[in-house]
């Protein structure tokens, strides 16, 4: 079930193929193969618990609109919204690199929290996939504990480098606390390690050891906490102050003053 296909339907323009029916499409739609995988892979993921959230659905839809036209794009957004044409697109794409492998299965388990909870139905989902391209169990579940693990210290750095933007070495403001728990909500993690979340993000966060907390990501997810971060300091109660060190922060990164003007501008 596509819970959110309202906020699709502009994007996407006239309705696509009649649900429910094998959507006849021709590869590779605009996509890379690697691509169409990884839509697949989460896809099917996002519908194992039979409700596809806005979350899930908004993170897929992004993925194909970096890459395609108005047209593939409405033929996309048909085939995520269907479990069905996602099974069959399973079991007829030719098969992705093998050093894609890893990745397409990761993207497909981060999706798995969006909607802040993981159930069975998504670790057998994962199995399905992984052995359709031909990873063995052993490995899979070594690497889902690995990622699981590692979207776990990933959302706490986040909030703890969003305590820090927020309180300076200080504690969040309390008129700040609905600020916290939006940005908690988005996070990839359970709905419970989101509630911890937000308490921890009002605590008093420390400089250098936000900063070391950062720099034990890899470069990409530093930057691209920095860039989450941007849309949420203009909305802080104090935001000059909170804006002029998360533009510090973001220089002590690696980003020029050029990046972090873009990412202001949205």
């Amino acid at each position: 079930m596509l819970t959110h296909l309202g906020q699709l339907s502009a994007r996407a323009g006239p309705a696509g193929p009649v649900m429910g029916r094998r959507l006849q499409y021709d590869r590779p739609m605009a996509l890379s193969l690697t691509t169409q995988w990884t839509l697949v892979a989460s896809g099917l993921m996002a519908h194992a618990d039979r409700v596809m959230s806005g979350e899930e659905c908004e993170h897929l839809m992004t993925l194909v609109d970096e890459e395609v036209d108005e047209d593939a794009y409405a033929k996309w957004m048909s085939i995520i919204s269907e479990p069905g044409q996602l099974e069959a697109l399973l079991g007829d794409l030719p098969l992705p690199p093998p050093e894609s492998h890893r990745q397409i299965l990761e993207d497909a388990w981060l999706i798995a929290v969006l909607d802040g909870e993981r159930v069975e139905a998504e670790v057998e989902a994962l199995g399905r996939i992984g052995a359709r391209l031909g990873v063995e169990p052993m490995q899979l579940e070594f690497w889902r504990e690995a990622w699981s693990a590692a979207q776990h210290t990933a959302a706490q750095t986040a909030v703890a480098t969003l305590g820090y933007v927020l309180g300076g070495g200080g504690p969040a403001l309390p008129e700040d606390v609905g600020l916290i728990e939006s940005f908690a909500h988005g996070l990839p993690t359970t709905h419970e390690h989101r509630t911890q979340l937000v308490a921890e993000a009002q605590l008093p966060h420390e400089h250098d050891a936000v900063e070391r907390q950062l720099r034990g990501l890899a470069r990409p997810q530093r930057h691209e906490l920095i860039r989450r971060l941007a849309s949420t300091v203009d909305a802080a109660t104090r935001a000059d102050e909170v804006r002029a060190r998360w533009r510090a922060l973001g220089r002590e990164l690696g980003l020029t003053e050029e990046e972090l003007d873009r990412l202001t501008r949205g």
